[in-house]
């Protein structure tokens, strides 16, 4: 009913447009809806023939059932009463017949319904109508045990047969934008050539040979040349079972057919011989092994047959198996996804790359320059000498002297902000007839000048910020999609193993093992019941699987479970600090956290003065410098891209911070520290004691092109100690004290050192600023 209103919808569109263009608009051609007609009459015969048990042919009962109501439904009807009728004889095929056109009745009194658009409306009443008709007709010869089981396995097999040749019409009945079959298909497909070789069984050649036995024995050897041993085993059982349920015996036909399949699987990389040998000699071993119930020589001669035909088949047709039969490689969805996420990013790097390159060359081109001071007594003799009597002598007569006098006296205008008398030279200012009214006028244009320079300066620091954090932008946006590229290198033997011994735990989930860009080991699992896997007992049994020791990443889902690689080395970090005295809150702000690629960071800002205020502006530069850094962003990006955003909410509020950066990668001990106008740090290695230092301004307060933080590597091992401190805490005088103290530390306890810090401090230096100590010390795990 659905291809029929799709087929009227079509038609109308067609004969519309034919109406408004005036032209003649084609269908498609008649001879196309004739084959389909004709092909669905011949399977409608074919099908009919088809006997299972000695005497029972649902399968063209199922064809017209599938074909539904229209004129394909009528084809099927016309063929299978037709086969009905010629191949099983006047009694039986009566039978059938009047089951066949209760059938096409149903579908064409409740076509229109809603219930004959579900799957299971014609295949039930395909079976129910041959219920009806077997029932009537079995009961004059009476039931057995035996009638009974053919009966019932009939009706099943008339339903299931309507339900999946619906489905291998699909490719004909409905358009998909999807290439190739889907598997559903396949086997649909495979269950009608099935049948109808149940029909070509029947049909004998001199020598008992069997016309179905031997087109399956080739379709076997065609299909596992071409798929491989999971083609050519699914195509040996199905096409086995078919001759079974003909020859009405054991399941001999499906052994033989699906071993000879497997074999010839196996061998079809070696060409078509080693295939046809393969399939022979295997199918002479399934005759061989059966010797007990009967030689079945008249198989190996149909075998030997269809060998001989498949070695003369063209290589086109072949081909063409192939191309049904070929897995099509699946690409998982996610994996699509993230190529998809990575394309988009890198576009989008690219734009921002370039919107950043076009700005730059803009603000870095020429501009008519409103800011020249020569411009000044231009404007001031504009309005003032322009009705002068003396403008001739003064501006082209003595232009040099004047000249000179202006320029003279420009220096000093610049520097003060106005002009006074005793700035021009005496010849000039006693000759001038207004020159109070000149220096007034010059005075105004000089504070417009300033007040354009500190405009345009302003101006060009701001878009040289919006420019820089486009430059950011793309960088992060190309790190990215970087990582998104990177290949994940899967472990089959690691997950093997754990999904062995979660199944015998009896936990069901997802799982995947593989090592990320920076080669370390990572789980992944997603399911119920993994409760017991988080607990230090489970984690531990899991390391020893996979021998590597495992740390659990924190989330917040109860059905998701993420392990990756512990480092090697550990941190242990102490913390102390004191705010200024006087004030309710310190204006210093420290954080530390892991990152699931096993990087340390610890974060310590020193916000502007004390107070309420700092401690405002510290904490807003840790919080975002700490989102940055969760997500995945480098430091470098991170703390320019927060330089510059600090930079710009300056412009209402002035403010500034330091920041100190300490990165530790705890699998190598590589370190970085990163400097934004903060207080020197300190590194203990053994017994001797070096101090970082940087020169940049505070984050806010570095502008320019550039803006980068000072960066120091360090290689740092178990027992190294590092401590960054705020600049309250050496109050810029002698910090020899402190590096003695941690000279003398034994790596006890970071968090007495950090204490002992701080009272040092406080006693060098006074409490006139807020102090914050904060001491990591690297250990082995």
């Amino acid at each position: 009913m659905a291809t029929k209103e799709k087929l009227r919808t079509k038609a109308a569109r067609l004969r519309e447009e034919a109406r408004e263009t005036g032209k003649v608009v084609f269908r498609a051609p008649a001879l196309v809806r004739t084959a389909e007609c004709v092909i669905r009459f011949l399977l409608g015969a074919l099908l009919a023939g088809a006997e299972i048990f000695g005497g029972y042919a649902p399968f063209g009962l199922g064809l017209v059932g599938a074909s539904g109501s229209g004129l394909d439904g009528f084809c099927a009807l016309l063929g299978a009463c037709f086969g009905y009728l010629t191949m099983q004889g006047l009694p039986e095929g009566l039978r059938y017949t009047a089951a066949c056109i209760l059938v096409f009745s149903v579908a064409f009194a409740f076509f229109d319904v809603k219930a004959y658009r579900k799957p299971w409306f014609m295949p039930l009443a395909a079976g129910g109508m041959d219920a009806v008709t077997g029932f009537v007709y079995l009961s004059d010869q009476g039931w057995t045990r035996e009638s009974l089981i053919f009966f019932g396995t009939e009706l099943l097999l008339c339903g299931a047969s309507a339900y999946f040749y619906r489905i291998a019409f699909t490719p004909w009945t409905e358009k998909r934008e999807e290439e190739g079959l889907t598997s559903r298909q396949t086997v649909s497909l495979l269950i009608l050539a099935g049948t109808l070789l149940l029909t070509l069984s029947n049909l004998m050649l001199p020598g008992e040979l069997s016309v179905g036995r031997l087109a399956a024995a080739l379709a076997v050897m065609a299909t596992a040349s071409r798929g491989g041993i999971g083609v050519g085993a699914t195509v040996g059982i199905a096409v086995g079972l078919g001759m079974d349920l003909a020859a009405g015996g054991m399941p001999f036909y499906a052994m033989a057919y699906a071993l000879s399949g497997v074999m010839a699987g196996a061998f079809h990389r070696q060409g078509r011989l080693a295939t046809a040998a393969a399939y022979v000699l295997s199918n002479g071993l399934a005759v061989l092994w059966s010797w007990e119930d009967g030689l079945h020589i008249a198989l190996l001669y149909e075998v030997f047959a269809a060998s001989v035909i498949f070695m003369l088949l063209p290589e086109r047709a072949l081909r063409q198996v192939g191309s049904l039969v070929a897995a099509q490689p699946r690409q998982d969805t996610r994996e699509r996804a993230r190529a998809y996420v990575r394309t988009r990013l890198e576009e989008t790097a690219a734009a921002f790359k370039g919107l950043y390159e076009s700005m730059r060359l803009t603000l870095r081109s020429g501009r008519p320059n409103d800011g020249d001071s020569a411009a000044v007594f231009d404007r001031a003799a504009d309005r003032v000498c322009k009705h002068c009597s003396l403008q001739n002598a003064c501006w082209q007569r003595d232009y040099v002297s004047t000249f000179n006098a202006l320029n003279d006296a420009l220096p000093a205008m610049l520097e003060r902000g106005r002009g006074e008398g005793g700035d021009f030279p005496a010849y000039f200012s006693n000759r001038c007839l207004k020159f109070s009214e000149f220096l007034a006028a010059a005075n105004e244009e000089v504070a417009a000048l300033l007040y354009r320079r500190q405009y345009q300066s302003r101006m060009r620091e701001n878009r040289a910020a919006v420019c820089r954090q486009y430059g950011e932008l793309a960088q992060v946006l190309g790190t990215a999609a970087a990582e998104l590229g990177a290949e994940l290198i899967p472990d089959p033997v690691r997950e093997k193993r754990l999904r062995q011994y979660l199944t015998a735990q009896g936990i069901e989930c997802e799982l995947a093992a593989y090592y990320d860009e920076a080669g370390h080991l990572r789980l992944e699992l997603e399911g119920a019941g993994l409760a017991p896997l988080r607990q230090a007992a489970g984690v531990e049994k899991l390391s020893k699987l996979v021998n590597f020791p495992l740390r659990v990443v924190e989330g917040d889902r109860r059905d998701r479970l993420v392990l990756v690689q512990s480092e090697p080395l550990m941190a242990v970090a102490g913390a102390a600090s004191k705010r200024k005295d006087g004030q309710m809150v310190s204006g210093d702000t420290g954080a530390w956290f892991k990152h699931d690629d096993g990087a340390l960071y610890v974060l310590l800002c020193d916000g502007m003065g004390s107070g309420r205020l700092a401690q405002r502006e510290s904490s807003l530069a840790v919080r975002l410098l700490e989102q940055f850094l969760r997500a995945g962003v480098r430091p470098e990006n991170a703390l320019r891209t927060v330089s510059a955003a600090l930079a710009l909410r300056g412009e209402e509020e002035i403010g500034f911070t330091t920041v100190d950066l300490l990165r530790v990668d705890l699998f190598s001990g590589d370190a970085s520290v990163y400097k934004y106008g903060a207080a020197p740090t300190y590194i203990k290695k053994g017994a001797a004691v070096s101090r970082v230092t940087g020169a940049a301004l505070p984050a806010g307060l570095a502008g320019g092109e550039g803006g980068l933080p000072d960066v120091s590597q360090l290689k740092l091992d178990a027992g190294d100690c590092v401590v960054l401190i705020t600049d309250g805490v050496t109050g810029g005088g002698s910090d020899q004290w402190l590096r003695d103290k941690l000279a003398a530390f034994d790596g006890a306890s970071p968090k007495e050192l950090a204490q002992a810090l701080l009272e040092e401090g406080e006693k060098q230096s006074g409490a006139a600023d807020d102090r914050t100590v904060l001491v990591i010390k690297i250990a082995r795990r």
